[in-house]
């Protein structure tokens, strides 16, 4: 149900700032006090329906372009889109509405209605679903106090806590904080589907953090919730999430055994896009292993499934290097690089690229080189190149006859490994 005396009062405050118009100039056009706008809009004094349909004559006169709609189904009818769009993203159907969505987000006749602030959800919804970082617009929609509904509440901190990818500790903590506070207000029948929606994210958001071991306490709940709600593309993702956490606390057959059920589950769920990621985390979970043939092997399948992960030339370069196979390894180095345009993640990894050519051409890596990526590890730490970076370097430094440098470089690699077990 709409509460309008409070949409009155904020959907004012909202109109006044857009278009720059002072409290003094609104309360003398539309016939009140200044100190009644003001408690007006601090929410000290309500805002009747005559009041603030003065406040939309005054400014369909100031704006030829501005007409707001009196119409309460269209409230109903972005309600019901809001809700499609998140049973969409639970359960990764979203491909089908996002142009229906995007029609509708930039629709006037919704945004200049009883519907701006639930349009304001669902083109947060939709920003979130292409990869735009709506983090403020959450965040300013949340200090409005509009929504007070549990179910309103748990979509707009869900989304908060995906509404952009960092790694920034402090970004990712309140990301966190976001997510748990989503969770709080899953408590009825109406939000019993959202819940296993907003643990994935939970849990990826503790891999996103480098919180491997905790992140396994929501997975049991994850599965169960997403089971019941028969999000079973959103399931197949969910395992494949607890698999890579498995390989990252080096609990290796866990994660192997999780790999090989879903490379024999998946052709019964149209999900094509997992296959190529079984593949790689499977590769990958072999490199950490050192098991360099299978890990190739299981690479080339990722990208015979149509895998467009940069990633995965590490492993393509690394393991062929390893293999002693180094034609190889440059030739995947340089399709790397003719693959991929420059941006912060390629860039990272082809200054690994750099150290292993040296290496592979008998030729001494400069130290800033080494400092500079060693520096830039922290920000990319889902990129795991510490698994080979370390193992690398030390053997680099001791073939140098460098021990006091291989010690310093051993020492990091055990904290790491520490770390990501702990």
């Amino acid at each position: 149900m709409n509460n309008y005396s409070r949409f009155y009062r904020l959907y004012t405050q909202h109109l006044r700032k857009y278009y720059e118009i002072s409290q003094q100039n609104l309360a003398k056009s539309i016939g009140i006090p200044n100190s009644s706008l003001s408690k007006i809009e601090a929410g000290k004094q309500e805002m009747d329906e005559k009041t603030f349909k003065k406040v939309i004559f005054f400014f369909e006169k100031i704006d030829k372009d501005f007409r707001f709609s009196f119409d309460p189904n269209l409230v109903e009818e972005v309600d019901s889109w809001i809700r499609k769009s998140v049973y969409s993203f639970l359960m990764k159907t979203y491909d089908l509405i996002i142009f229906e969505i995007k029609e509708i987000v930039n629709d006037l006749k919704y945004i200049h209605s009883f519907a701006y602030f639930h349009i304001r959800i669902l083109k947060a919804l939709y920003d979130n679903l292409v990869d735009i970082n709506c983090m403020n617009e959450i965040k300013e929609l949340l200090n409005t106090g509009y929504f007070q509904d549990n179910y309103h509440l748990a979509v707009l901190y869900d989304l908060y806590g995906v509404s952009v990818y960092s790694m920034d500790k402090n970004v990712l903590k309140s990301q966190t904080e976001a997510l748990h506070t989503a969770l709080g207000y899953c408590h009825t029948k109406d939000t019993e589907n959202l819940r296993g929606l907003i643990l994935y994210h939970l849990t990826m958001n503790k891999k996103i953090s480098g919180d491997f071991a905790s992140s396994l306490d929501y997975f049991e709940e994850c599965e169960n919730c997403l089971q019941k709600a028969g999000a079973y593309r959103r399931l197949m993702h969910a395992k494949l999430n607890k698999g890579n956490i498995y390989a990252e606390l080096h609990l290796y057959i866990l994660a192997e055994k999780i790999y090989q059920e879903l490379e024999t589950s998946h052709s019964q769920i149209d999900e094509r896009n997992i296959r190529p990621k079984i593949y790689i985390s499977y590769s990958w979970c072999s490199l950490m292993q050192e098991k360099y043939k299978n890990a190739l092997f299981q690479a080339k399948k990722a990208k015979e499934f149509g895998s467009k992960f940069p990633d995965i030339y590490i492993i393509f370069a690394y393991a062929n290097y390893k293999l002693d196979d180094f034609v190889a390894s440059k030739q995947a180095i340089t399709k790397f690089r003719n693959q991929f345009s420059s941006n912060l993640r390629v860039d990272f990894i082809d200054r690994f690229f750099v150290l292993l050519e040296k290496v592979m051409d008998g030729q001494k890596i400069p130290d800033h080189l080494i400092k500079d990526i060693l520096k830039n590890l922290p920000d990319f730490r889902d990129v795991e190149l510490e698994i080979v970076l370390y193992p690398f370097l030390t053997k680099y430094y001791q073939s140098n006859k460098e021990f006091e440098k291989a010690s310093m470089i051993q020492d990091q690699w055990i904290q790491y490994l520490r770390l990501s077990i702990c």
